[in-house]
């Protein structure tokens, strides 16, 4: 073990060494000497040891010149001009261990392979400085791509979909647009599309000549199967230039895609071939991004672009087709898998952690997805795939893209000293990032609710729901100020972007509020406050259809689309149970009248939403019993609403509509458990 005095050891491509335990494991090394933190906190200081391979690799020597000559197969090219578009000046360039590294992914404690890698970590300690031969020096894969690059007829004809379907460089600039959901993706993206038609603009004319598509899918597909770096000392400059320019990939193109597609409606409402009246993109832009990922698994290893890509893949089907559509939930589950292949759930957490670029990315991918998921698993009551019982990645940190791409005024660990203990800005400064840390702060505190609901084995606590609920009101008591929405906002003509951020914020915490009364409910608790929360969560819901004029901006997200099923749903069919049987309240706001009112108005919003709209077939499931309460409310009234009651439920009011309650019932909401409007307050 090295001195701690002993400079910083560094791999053969200059890199700091990481120590063999969390080399082995395939995690992050902070490279603190004799003993690093992470070892330190698994209480392996015994075993971590810094190993310098005495064996240097020559670098690798730049690839070679493509020949000028084009072969008569149409599936084999050679590229004139390929040697100038891929030469790697700006490109990191991993050593064959770690591509061969990522081959494995990433290997947990119970891997087969945990005790031999403890037994050689214990040889090592034994030996001392003595190296035997370890892994890098083993045959590995070639770094390097050859001069001749076949590709199948499939393949082929893939690729030219994909470039055909690219826009010419005026258009794909113009269509280029951010949104308030993805602010720190959109941040490089602009960039790498930039960079794409300076180099490949040439291809992407009005007319466009086959062999020069196949020429460049060829360039695109070699790009592809170069290694990609995402080690910890990489920076943004160089992690970007991995995957723009004329090194673009294919990874970035299907980013890209998304891009166009989830953007074009925000700055018009001039009607687009490649959109619906939803902001939906066409089955044809849709085609391009399931083919750029069929590439990128055909010709590269998995990686944060990847991940990324799948992930946006798997927005685009629920986009399409629902969040509760087979295909939806396939995909939901590849984006799970890769992201525990590459091991992003335990990214290290230690308090000395020094921030860098491509930890606080993983960070930000790695929520996404989880915030993702758990809107899917609450929305369908399906199990959860992914749990922060196997996870260690903590929140990425509340800083501004501009700090974390490097051209902001302070650095990283400047950022870092300007969080408070609660993990805000200091300032109250509004990021982009603020808006994913407050969202997965609920969405942690909902997944708790869901193994309360699915758990078939245990049942919940009273105590442990009011634990739940306690911490649910401190999570958004320690909100910053911007993100909590006031009545007045709708009418003060905020920023759009943000009016938006706290409608969602609202309705989220309403949620985890509405599931954790039902669950209350459901064990016999005497109190419920769920006919004021889901009063409130309709209140909250209609403004994305009563103020279209204000939040038209971001209809192209369909993040509105799917308020009316996951907020809407479940709580209006708790104000048709209320209007039903009247309960005794103590809150003013909820007579008959507004029950109606807003009943009516949701409606209104259902009936405004086609069939073919995402999740259309269960808005009509929805829009037929909320008319048929009206109905049964408005043309047979009661005499008196205090002493209101109506049987229409026990003479088959359910058979009589034709309707199941699969939507409003994922979690029991209209069961057959004693009803909660005999259990609420006296």
């Amino acid at each position: 073990m090295q001195p701690p005095a002993n400079p910083l050891l560094r791999r053969p491509n200059g890199r700091p060494q990481a120590c063999e335990p969390c080399r082995k494991r395939k995690v992050a090394c902070d490279h603190t000497q004799p003993v690093c933190n992470r070892c330190r906190k698994r209480c392996q200081a015994d075993d971590c040891v810094y190993l310098v391979s005495g064996k240097l690799r020559a670098p690798s020597s730049p690839r070679k010149q493509l020949h000028s000559s084009t072969c008569s197969s149409p599936s084999v090219i050679h590229l004139p001009s390929v040697s100038n578009v891929l030469e790697p000046t700006e490109v990191l360039s991993p050593d064959g261990l770690c591509a061969r590294q990522m081959a494995s992914g990433y290997l947990g404690i119970t891997s087969f392979s945990a005790v031999y890698e403890e037994t050689q970590n214990s040889l090592c300690s034994l030996q001392g400085s003595y190296v035997t031969p370890s892994e890098c020096e083993e045959t590995s894969p070639q770094t390097s791509v050859p001069d001749e690059f076949t590709l199948s007829g499939r393949t082929r004809e893939a690729c030219l979909y994909i470039l055909r379907a690219v826009p010419e460089p005026s258009r794909g600039k113009w269509y280029l647009r951010g949104s308030p959901c993805e602010a720190w993706y959109y941040y490089f993206l602009d960039r790498v599309l930039g960079s794409f038609y300076e180099s490949f603009g040439q291809y992407f004319g009005p007319q466009r000549s086959e062999k020069s598509l196949e020429e460049l899918a060829i360039v695109l597909c070699r790009n592809t199967a170069l290694p990609f770096s995402d080690d910890d000392d990489v920076q943004p400059d160089q992690w970007i230039a991995q995957f723009s320019g004329s090194n673009t990939r294919w990874e970035a193109l299907g980013l890209i895609f998304g891009f166009w597609d989830f953007s074009v409606n925000s700055i018009t409402i001039v009607k687009n071939p490649n959109h619906d009246e939803y902001g939906r993109p066409s089955q044809v832009t849709k085609q391009c991004v399931d083919f750029c990922l069929e590439l990128c698994n055909e010709f590269s290893t998995a990686n944060s672009m990847l991940l990324f890509l799948t992930h946006k893949r798997l927005v685009m089907e629920t986009v399409l087709h629902g969040d509760m559509s087979r295909r939806s939930w396939l995909f939901l589950g590849e984006v799970i898998t890769l992201l525990t292949f590459l091991g992003y759930h335990v990214l290290p957490d230690s308090p000395d952690y020094q921030p860098n670029f491509i930890t606080e990315i993983k960070r930000r991918i790695y929520y996404s997805i989880y915030n993702v998921h758990m809107t899917m698993v609450s929305l369908t009551g399906r199990p959860l795939l992914m749990s922060q019982n196997y996870n260690t990645t903590p929140l990425p940190l509340d800083i501004g893209n501009s700090t974390l791409y490097g051209v902001g005024s302070i650095s990283l660990n400047e950022a870092k000293d300007n969080i408070n203990t609660l993990g805000w800005n200091k300032n109250a400064s509004r990021f982009s990032v603020s808006f994913l840390r407050a969202r997965a702060k609920l969405a942690i505190l909902r997944e708790e609710l869901m193994h309360f609901a699915l758990h078939t084995k245990q049942q919940v606590t009273v105590d442990e729901l009011m634990d739940v609920k306690a911490r649910e009101l401190r999570t958004i008591e320690e909100f910053p100020a911007f993100m909590k929405y006031h009545d007045s906002d709708l009418t003060d003509k905020c920023d759009v972007n943000i009016l938006y951020w706290k409608l969602l914020m609202r309705l989220e915490h309403l949620l985890n509020m509405f599931f954790i009364e039902r669950l209350l409910i459901k064990i016999g608790h005497p109190q419920s406050e769920i006919l004021s929360i889901s009063f409130d969560m309709i209140t909250y819901t209609l403004p994305f259809w009563t103020h279209q004029d204000t939040l038209l901006p971001l209809r192209n997200d369909c993040e509105w689309l799917r308020k009316v099923i996951a907020f809407g749903g479940p709580a209006g069919g708790i104000l048709c149970q209320e209007l039903l049987k009247p309960t005794l309240h103590h809150n003013s706001q909820i007579t008959r009248s507004s029950l109606i009112q807003k009943l009516s108005l949701l409606v209104g919003f259902l009936d405004w939403v086609k069939p073919t709209a995402p999740n259309g077939d269960q808005v009509i499931k929805c829009k037929t019993i909320i008319k048929h309460v009206l109905d049964q409310a408005l043309n047979a009234p009661p005499a008196g609403y205090d002493s209101a009651t109506t049987t229409a439920l026990e003479l088959g009011f359910t058979t009589q509509v034709d309707f199941d309650f699969d939507l409003l019932n994922t979690f029991d909401w209209m069961g057959s458990e004693p009803s909660w409007s005999q259990q609420t307050n006296p």
